[in-house]
């Protein structure tokens, strides 16, 4: 066999090796990509939710779509603890977004309850800094001014975006306790002081003192994530994003508590001082050079429209939470963004701000009439 013949046997094989590692890579990218990040899970603890007396016909009609939404799309609304309404998966894990900082504000509460945490003390007492270092001034902000989006610390952060990043103020311009500014540093922080604070992860904790006295349906420990789910490029901090994925039945069930203050088929989940702290505006936000559109204030960690008496979550992505204390009601409307590396990239790359909140709003104003 000449050496022309041999070579090109040889290089014909480390071509078909070649190939076969590269369809085993692309394999594996694909599975890898299909796997979602956080699986619905069947808790021990899980009780169902009671069915109340269904909304009238008008509403109905309004908040159910003539034709298929663009993505998938749950809604249910709660009347005293009772669904009075609900369409589309809901009992689908789906990634709150923003609504995460509610979530984690309610879980300070049970922690500050339980003496594990006190608001009021400095970054500086609790040593939180960041790779920039903070300054001195910085470094007097307290758990509380995080609380409020009043911490005067304009760093870059994880998951920021939109005007979180054109309108942020210069370093140092207000000092902690002044000006209010939707600032994800200090949700983030929040949830690296939580963690260094309590000893326990988020996960954990919201399921021990959140989950099993409520009786969430479908979650774990698991559905909260510190840290990005998919490797995605982030900005570098000491201070991880965290992710809470919730059905929109859970979700609703935590709005539920909050409009009893703090309570849950008779159960004092979170104090009522904590609630009443909570949902008490600390700024005016139409003071503030920035719009925030429907909000006139912002307590800990949850947004006020005093014109309709209502407390707001909300998430990037549109969702939303809608919580009415004074008439015992909840809206909550949960749009998929993504449960895997395919599915939220897809999502990422589409932007599909599909949204059915003007018929949420018109059910709600319905409803309180």
């Amino acid at each position: 066999m000449s050496l022309e013949k041999i070579y090109f046997m040889r290089i014909k094989r480390l071509l078909k090796k070649i190939l076969a590692v590269l369809l085993l890579l692309v394999v594996f990218v694909l599975v890898y990509s299909l796997i979602p990040r956080v699986r619905n899970s069947d808790p021990e603890f899980q009780t169902e939710l009671d069915y109340g007396e269904p909304v009238v016909k008008e509403i109905e009609d309004i908040l159910t779509p003539e034709e298929e939404p663009k993505r998938i799309r749950s809604i249910v609304i709660l009347q005293d603890e009772k669904v009075v309404y609900e369409y589309g998966p809901v009992d689908k894990i789906m990634n709150t977004a923003s609504i995460r900082k509610s979530i984690l504000g309610l879980l300070y509460g049970i922690a500050v309850d339980k003496g594990l945490v006190n608001i009021k003390k400095t970054l500086a007492e609790l040593k939180i800094d960041e790779l920039m270092p903070l300054t001195n001034q910085e470094k007097t902000a307290s758990i509380e001014h995080l609380l409020m989006f009043k911490s005067g610390i304009y760093l870059p952060s994880q998951g920021e975006h939109d005007s979180q990043i054109t309108d942020k103020p210069r370093r140092e311009s207000y000092k902690p306790g002044d000006y209010f500014f939707s600032n994800n540093f200090d949700a983030n922080a929040l949830g690296t002081i939580f963690m260094q604070e309590t000893g326990m992860s988020i996960g954990k904790f919201m399921e021990e003192h959140l989950a099993k006295p409520m009786g969430l349906q479908d979650f774990s420990e698991h559905n909260v994530i510190v840290g990005d789910p998919w490797f995605w490029p982030k900005k570098k901090s000491k201070h991880k994003q965290y992710y809470v994925y919730l059905s929109t039945r859970d979700l609703a069930r935590i709005g539920a508590m909050v409009s009893n203050e703090g309570r849950w088929n008779e159960k004092q989940i979170v104090s009522k001082n904590w609630i009443n702290k909570s949902i008490t505006s600390y700024s005016k936000l139409k003071e503030n050079h920035i719009n925030y559109g429907r909000y006139d204030g912002f307590g800990y960690q949850w947004w006020i429209a005093s014109d309709t008496n209502t407390v707001w979550a909300d998430g990037y992505g549109e969702r939303f939470l809608i919580i009415n204390p004074n008439q015992n009601l909840t809206l909550v409307e949960q749009n998929f963004t993504g449960n895997s590396f395919l599915t939220t990239g897809l999502w990422l790359m589409n932007r599909n701000m599909d949204s059915g909140l003007e018929n949420l709003i018109k059910a709600h104003q319905m409803m309180t009439e």
